[in-house]
């Protein structure tokens, strides 16, 4: 690749990642700014980043069974990324050009990570299981009430490897930050 070429390719990933920042400030925040009293108190988003040989695949369970929604996707020398939202929750797709490499002490035919990569606050954490069962997806863990009772908890199973943690606050709702932990 040559120099121009280099500095090209480099605009255009700014010009994205500006783009990106623009569409999660819109969709978070919607178009009026805070107060400085607002902002200091305000939540503020939360990522995650997820690896997938199965991309296209992977984009479609995110959007179908969690409702995300897509904000762009693009197409990079080492493959192809998405950054997906819910409820100001950033999710970034990125395409692995391999397979996940196994967890060496997994029994299923599938290995699932071992912690969750992703913990998502829902309001009903039974409701999501039973409609997320009702779907095909994998419960890996029912629902349960965490040991201090603040949360109830269950985890699910994404269309690859990843572990997902759901949320219901037990406690005064209030007092909990909308984007997680």
């Amino acid at each position: 690749m040559s120099t121009g070429q280099s500095k090209i390719s480099t605009m255009q990933h700014r010009s994205w990642q500006a783009l990106l920042a623009v569409q999660l400030i819109v969709a978070c925040f919607g178009l009026s700014s805070p107060t400085p009293a607002q902002a200091a108190s305000e939540p503020r988003p939360s990522s995650a980043s997820v690896r997938t040989p199965d991309f296209d695949d992977s984009v479609a369970w995110y959007q179908e069974k969690l409702g995300f929604r897509l904000i762009g996707s693009q197409s990079l020398v080492p493959g192809r990324r998405a950054v997906l939202e819910r409820s100001g929750f950033l999710l970034e797709l990125n395409e692995a050009d391999h397979v996940l490499q196994p967890e060496p002490d997994a029994t299923a035919a599938i290995q699932v990570t071992r912690a969750p990569v992703i913990s998502l606050l829902v309001p009903d954490v039974d409701g999501e299981v039973a409609r997320l069962g009702k779907a095909g997806v994998d419960i890996l863990q029912p629902p349960e009430d965490d040991l201090d009772g603040t949360y109830r908890t269950a985890q699910i199973r994404d269309n690859g490897r990843h572990r997902i943690e759901l949320r219901e606050p037990l406690d005064d709702p209030a007092r909990f930050h909308p984007m997680g932990r």
